[in-house]
């Protein structure tokens, strides 16, 4: 089985982030929040991006504020989530080559298991993956392995059947946790050395690296 995050593995999403991000920061009356900044926000799903945003922005506010803040967030995004969000060049045709392999290709992400299950139809098309899973609020997010479990025991294959990929030091830990052979790619949202740092299996450089058999 061979498993993908989605931001910054499958998906270009960081201009989208951070549009929603500002629109948001724009309906509270705060300033807005650079590029750069948001992408090192990404990874632990909105509730920490929302809390960092709010951090670097001086936004001292009481939690209630910020559940709002978060409620408006995930709503706008949630309402058009593919805007501005593409897939990388070249990750469309590796994934054509994995089908051929007959395993099943599987999305999970931290993003909110409703956004995910709009935006990859979008992009990919209507029943492209055999499943797609983000965050729910009934397990542990990434790092913990809890997903990868979940999807696990959904297709009944071994542990050593499975091949996960993903951009980010969180998806990394996510990998080594559950055991599994863990792929990080460097086109994503973190420089390559802090994915050395997170010492996976083996790391990518292009799209069409993904396609590894050993699945």
């Amino acid at each position: 089985m061979y498993i993908f995050d989605i931001d910054g593995t499958l998906l270009y999403t960081i201009d989208t982030i951070t549009y929603f991000i500002n629109e948001t920061l724009k309906k509270f009356d705060l300033s807005s929040c650079p590029k750069d900044k948001v992408e090192a926000f990404v990874g632990n799903g909105p509730v920490v991006l929302c809390e960092k945003t709010l951090d670097y922005v001086d936004a001292s506010k009481d939690q209630a504020f910020r559940k709002n803040f978060l409620d408006s967030y995930n709503k706008a995004y949630d309402d058009d989530p593919a805007y501005l969000t593409k897939a990388y060049d070249g990750v469309k045709e590796a994934l054509d080559e994995l089908k051929k392999t007959g395993k099943p290709l599987v999305c999970f992400s931290n993003k909110p298991d409703e956004t995910c299950k709009k935006v990859i139809p979008v992009v990919f098309g209507e029943g492209f993956f055999d499943a797609i899973l983000g965050y729910r609020g009934d397990y542990e997010r990434k790092p913990s392995p809890a997903g990868i479990i979940i999807l696990k025991e959904k297709f009944g294959v071994d542990f050593s059947d499975i091949i996960y990929f993903g951009d980010s030091e969180v998806d990394m830990k996510c990998g080594k946790n559950a055991g599994i052979f863990t792929v990080g790619v460097s086109w994503g949202f973190r420089d390559r050395k802090v994915l050395e740092d997170a010492n996976p299996d083996l790391i990518i450089d292009d799209p069409s690296q993904m396609v590894i058999r050993r699945a």
